[in-house]
């Protein structure tokens, strides 16, 4: 006999919540689960807060420059390089799409742990090494152009 759900289409029923209270084996790798979760939440949290810092850094290194002149008894002001703007607006715009991302995947895990149900997504791992291959790609973008001018200066 053919089951009714598979002949109106419906979608087979979700399995049940696991019953954390039954087992104390039971409760005590849901209590894991939580807090694996939750550490890799906060590691996405850090990686975040490390691009904010890096595009703050990349942002005022003139003021570092213009110090390391002054020292040398050089005077007057460091260009501001537009590219320089760039890549620290790209590393503002991944940070908060990390922190995003980051919030929308611990909810997402936190359900399907509550749940009982076993979801993976790669869309975490996806955006970090994205963010890291669009920051180095547009480093060495913008340092091409200083590049053939010192090999131009070379030769």
């Amino acid at each position: 006999m053919i089951a009714r759900s598979s002949i109106i289409g419906d979608k087979e029923p979700s399995p049940r919540p696991p019953d954390i209270m039954s087992d104390d084996r039971v409760f005590l790798a849901w209590q894991r689960s939580h807090m694996a979760n939750e550490r890799t939440f906060l590691a996405w949290s850090r990686t975040s807060i490390s691009l904010l810092a890096f595009g703050f850094v990349i942002e005022r290194f003139d003021i570092f420059i213009e110090h390391l002149l002054r020292l040398e008894g050089q005077a007057g002001e460091v260009p501001h390089h537009s590219g320089m703007i760039k890549l620290s607006f790209l590393c503002f715009v991944l940070a908060a799409i990390t922190i995003v991302v980051s919030g929308v995947r611990f909810l997402r895990v936190r359900r399907h742990i509550n749940e009982g149900e076993a979801v993976f997504s790669v869309l975490p791992d996806f955006l970090v090494v994205v963010s890291v291959v669009a920051i180095i790609l547009m480093a060495i973008i913008l340092s091409l152009p200083r590049l053939l001018e010192m090999g131009h200066g070379l030769m």
